[in-house]
């Protein structure tokens, strides 16, 4: 009897181990180096360069913490919490401390995903699959939308998922929380992707409102569509995409970035990456922007290469020239150090990543 009280115990034991398996993982990364960038407008109306230290320019640092809990029978607890922060000033954003995910959901293996919480928005990811040089925050696709594309969206919920046969999708809706008016601050957006062997194709709506609930701003209250594909032959990849952003015409602002208070804009690119050696890498890539009421045309080439020194930690170089049109200025690395209207900008960051 006392052994089968003894087994009865350790099975007990070991099953209520299995239920409650859980693990917490810290992580992040950190990348810095040197930038410079030249025709900067000042505040006289002249033009200078700019020799500066490098914080973000390739890609944010952040650190986070991430769970997983196993409940049994294939369902997951998890949970994200992520936070950027300025390698440069050791500084975090102070609109908040988790800047880029805060969230905790449940995961089954036959029907995905959901969370709740502050998440990082499915145009962000979809931009980061199809840019040639992987969405880095100073050049590449966010340059003619000043990253409209980028960072979390707050107070979301977030489906994802699971993969059949190379096809996923992913739905997000987020609550603007305004008393009164359900459509103020809100945001919805959904995507999907499919991949079929060495070919990739991807696309994205996104609406995102202003607190009155209009697309009042064409770079932050609007509707942005992407799409793009990537086709891959040995280590050499291919890249094209579009990107197209709508507001009201009777509800825009005219802002900094849109003095003449278009209404659409739009962007098309194609690139490619090159993985040389499995340490050295290159990227190029040709973006041309378009934008309605006068707010001018752009194109931007840019290049990049890396060098992995581990698998944790690479060396980067990336530079780029935006060619603007007569009535145009936009920046060579985004939302960042814009040019006089019409005037040529050119650009480039060196600098080290390192992960943990």
């Amino acid at each position: 009897m006392r052994k089968i009280i003894y087994c009865a115990s350790l099975m007990a034991f070991c099953a209520c181990n299995t239920y409650a398996q859980s693990t917490v993982t810290l992580y992040g990364r950190v990348a810095s180096g040197l930038d410079f960038v030249t025709n900067v407008a000042t505040p006289n109306g002249q033009s200078k360069s700019n020799f500066r230290f490098g914080s973000n320019q390739y890609g944010y640092s952040w650190f986070g913490l991430k769970g997983d809990e196993d409940l049994g029978g294939g369902l997951h607890a998890v949970f994200k919490l992520e936070s950027l922060f300025t390698s440069g000033t050791g500084q975090i954003p102070p609109d908040t401390i988790f800047t880029r995910d805060a969230y905790v959901g449940l995961s089954y293996d036959k029907y995905g995903s959901i969370w709740f919480g502050r998440a990082m928005s499915l145009t962000d990811e979809t931009g980061w699959y199809i840019d040639p040089l992987g969405e880095q925050v100073g050049i590449g696709v966010g340059n003619f939308a000043f990253g409209r594309a980028w960072g979390p969206r707050s107070n979301v919920v977030t489906y994802n998922s699971p993969n059949w046969a190379g096809f996923s999708f992913r739905v997000q809706d987020g609550f603007g929380n305004e008393a009164g008016n359900f459509r103020g601050g809100r945001q919805f957006s959904v995507s999907a992707q499919y991949t079929l062997v060495n070919f990739a194709a991807y696309g994205v709506y996104e609406e995102v409102r202003d607190a009155n609930g209009k697309f009042s701003s064409l770079y932050a209250a609007s509707r942005e569509y992407m799409v793009g594909a990537t086709y891959q032959v040995g280590g050499l990849k291919f890249y094209t995409g579009f990107q197209q952003l709508v507001s009201s015409g009777q509800d825009t602002v005219a802002d900094s970035f849109n003095p003449s208070a278009a209404t659409r804009s739009q962007q098309e690119w194609i690139g490619a990456s090159y993985q040389a050696t499995p340490a050295l890498a290159f990227q190029a890539g040709w973006y041309h922007g378009n934008v309605n009421h006068g707010g001018g045309t752009g194109n931007l080439g840019a290049i990049g290469t890396t060098y992995n020194l581990s698998k944790r930690t690479f060396l980067y170089l990336t530079f780029g020239e935006m060619f603007n049109g007569k009535n145009s200025a936009f920046p060579v690395e985004t939302a960042d150090s814009q040019p006089l209207p019409g005037h040529n900008q050119q650009g480039g960051y060196i600098g080290i990543m390192h992960f943990f």
